[in-house]
């Protein structure tokens, strides 16, 4: 007789039992974070963290990933606050199928945490987005021929999630200003998540420019799509690694990527800092309700859509919107 596999829902109560016994003086987390490859965390934690190898949770493969590395999990404090934070990830072009991509963040959820930063990197597809760029996801397209809620139902509240509010505007409008008060400027951008770990061919580019995709690349959307249809509050981060431009093709390669993520991972890393115990304080005020996008001070980069192309306004047509603006 065959012998039932777990479900994901088990995996992540499983593993949820196996943080709390192996972090030693567990509290929970008021942040999940996962960071993709050659992002460096020096100066996260206040103190030097514990960590937890990710192949030791129940369901997940062992052995290195693509980039050679082996993901971990990192428990510790960052402005007394205690995160869980995964350095490193599984990617679905690995071939271990989507679980392994999303139990760490079921697992966090199952921990009781529902606040969830993800950070990645990816290709820009602008030639006003350069390399080194951060950004952050106001919207993304599903790439892939599969969804991480696909067989999951008996996980979700209900088995139609809205995915247009996936992404926080709390979490994203108190990051967004911390980062600009450390001197980094964090673009709005559209995410496509690709199958494969190839980089897209120029005719891929154009197709995913017509999308409405500014950055393209292979995670973010499979940990995006399951924490919030978990009920997670959600911001995702690219960083533009690479570019491809419109007119001419470019060399793209693996180094060049990790090489920026790794130049541009300080800056980041100092905003994180400033943005987490705002982001806890504003939601207690908030009892969960994420308000509104505020206003200027939230950098103005938040607020005008750099994709909108403005016309220059008429003398008639300025005295028309004058006219009918309410007194």
């Amino acid at each position: 007789m065959t012998q039932r596999r777990p479900s994901l829902a088990e995996y992540a109560q499983r593993n949820a039992a196996l943080l709390r016994e192996h972090f030693g003086a567990w509290r929970e987390p008021a942040f999940f974070i996962q960071f993709g490859a050659g992002f460096v965390l020096d100066g996260l934690f206040d103190q030097p963290p514990h960590d937890l190898p990710l192949h030791r949770l129940d369901g997940m493969p062992d052995g290195l990933t693509p980039d050679l590395n082996s993901p971990e999990l990192l428990y510790g404090c960052c402005q007394d606050l205690p995160i869980l934070v995964a350095r490193g990830h599984r990617h679905l072009y690995e071939g271990h199928g989507v679980h392994p991509c999303v139990l760490p963040a079921l697992t966090a959820i199952a921990l009781g945490v529902h606040r969830h930063i993800l950070v990645d990197s990816a290709l820009s597809l602008r030639n006003d987005i350069k390399p080194g760029s951060w950004t952050v996801l106001t919207d993304f397209i599903n790439g892939h021929h599969l969804s991480p809620l696909d067989g999951q139902h008996d996980l979700l509240t209900t088995p139609f999630p809205d995915m247009n509010s996936a992404l926080s505007q709390l979490q994203n409008s108190e990051i967004v200003n911390a980062l600009h008060g450390v001197g980094v400027d964090v673009r709005h951008c559209v995410f496509l998540s690709q199958p494969g770990s190839q980089f897209c061919t120029m005719a891929e580019a154009a197709m995913a420019r017509q999308s409405g995709a500014d950055l393209i690349g292979h995670d973010l959307v499979m940990e995006i799509i399951m924490a919030h249809a978990m009920g997670a509050m959600v911001s995702a981060f690219a960083l533009a690694a690479l570019q491809l431009p419109e007119a001419t093709p470019a060399a793209l390669r693996r180094d060049a990527v990790l090489s920026t993520c790794q130049f541009a991972s300080p800056d980041f890393i100092r905003g994180l800092r400033l943005a987490i115990p705002e982001i806890v304080k504003v939601h207690h005020a908030s009892n969960s309700a994420p308000p509104p996008l505020p206003e200027p001070n939230a950098d103005d980069v938040l607020h005008e859509d750099y994709r909108r192309i403005k016309e220059p306004r008429s003398p008639l047509r300025s005295r028309l919107i004058r006219k009918n603006q309410p007194e």
